[in-house]
């Protein structure tokens, strides 16, 4: 079972700025994906979702917005590298469903490298 606990998540604005500051930006058609190496050498995993009222000034828009980018980046973090991500959704992830978004961001961290696949990873015994 993947869980998202809360160590994987970006929560300091000094985190994200870092992120933002140093990292890479893959652009989607629904989604922006921000990607930087982590700042301590530990290289945790972590991720940050950015969706203010500038995205929509409906809560319930920017809530399905969140859920999605962050049940995305929660099923494909097995197959990422260890890096800081933030999520910037875009208005167009609204008429998306979950596989397709899934598929944008797996599209996406391929090209920029930052994808292994499973199968290359041994997963500890449950």
């Amino acid at each position: 079972k993947l869980s998202l606990q809360r160590h994987h998540h970006l929560r300091l604005e000094s985190d994200f700025r870092y992120v933002r500051e140093n990292g890479t930006k893959l652009v989607g058609r629904s989604l922006l994906l921000v990607t930087a190496p982590p700042p301590d050498q530990a290289g945790e995993l972590k991720c940050g979702v950015i969706c203010g009222r500038k995205f929509s000034l409906l809560a319930v828009e920017r809530n399905r917005a969140r859920r999605l980018a962050w049940e995305t980046f929660r099923l494909t973090s097995v197959n990422l590298a260890p890096c800081h991500y933030i999520i910037i959704p875009r208005r167009g992830i609204l008429r998306l469903k979950q596989q397709e978004v899934q598929e944008e961001v797996t599209r996406l961290l391929r090209k920029a490298g930052k994808w292994k696949d499973i199968a290359s990873v041994s997963l500890p015994p449950e």
